[in-house]
């Protein structure tokens, strides 16, 4: 039996439409009563629910490629954020067996005002890796990026095609045990998304597992 890397079961995540989260500075409380104001002559401002993701259940076993397929707005970076801890699950659950690195929309995984050095430091810790490990992956790292010249940058200096290039180039050097991928390989030049698409190839052939979300079902791994 093969053993399983990523357990999902009757997951739900639901979303409050129009409703914003109550503070307690007084910048806070100013912009709650303005809304409030707008509320009260504009009903639209009501606040409605919505399921980005409802009643999800299927499995992932070490060292599988799965592919999920949908339109805009169909709830996969939902699925994919619940799956990496960065989103609360409303219901149902979601294991995850294993090591992981998650490339999910530009902007998300590093801290914009550190440097895309000091950030492939801080993504490896929160894999778990040690510093020599990290160390040990550091030039690989720095040469798949392509982005050298702007490496003691902050990344909230950094286009969004270097971003992902660094961001990419950390997720799949620092041996991951499974892979979080949100279309992030639609952001870049041609050259590089084939780039990304090879890497991607020699991480399969190492047996590590990837759950990759997409619309374009032509796209291929």
């Amino acid at each position: 039996m093969s053993e399983i890397a990523i357990y999902v079961d009757e997951l739900s995540k639901l979303y409050h439409i129009g409703q914003t989260a109550r503070f307690n500075t007084l910048r806070d409380r100013i912009i709650e009563g303005v809304h409030g104001l707008v509320r009260r002559n504009d009903k639209k401002g009501e606040s409605a629910t919505i399921w980005a993701i409802k009643d999800v259940s299927f499995q992932v076993n070490a060292g599988e490629v799965v592919g999920l397929i949908g339109r805009n707005g169909a709830g996969k970076s939902t699925l994919l954020k619940v799956l990496a801890r960065i989103t609360k699950p409303t219901g149902g659950r979601a294991d995850i067996f294993g090591r992981v690195a998650s490339l999910l929309e530009v902007g998300t995984g590093f801290h914009s005002e550190l440097s895309g050095r000091e950030n492939i430091f801080l993504s490896g810790a929160m894999l778990g890796m040690t510093q020599s490990e990290i160390k040990r992956k550091f030039d690989e790292i720095i040469a798949f990026s392509e982005i050298e010249e702007f490496l003691d940058t902050p990344v909230k200096r950094y286009s969004s095609g270097m971003y992902v290039r660094l961001a990419f180039a950390v997720a799949a050097h620092l041996e991951p045990e499974i892979m979080l991928v949100d279309e992030v390989l639609a952001v870049g030049d041609a050259s590089f998304q084939a780039k990304c698409l090879g890497k991607m190839n020699d991480i399969v052939k190492q047996g590590r597992t990837v759950l990759f979300v997409s619309h374009n079902a032509e796209r291929r791994i």
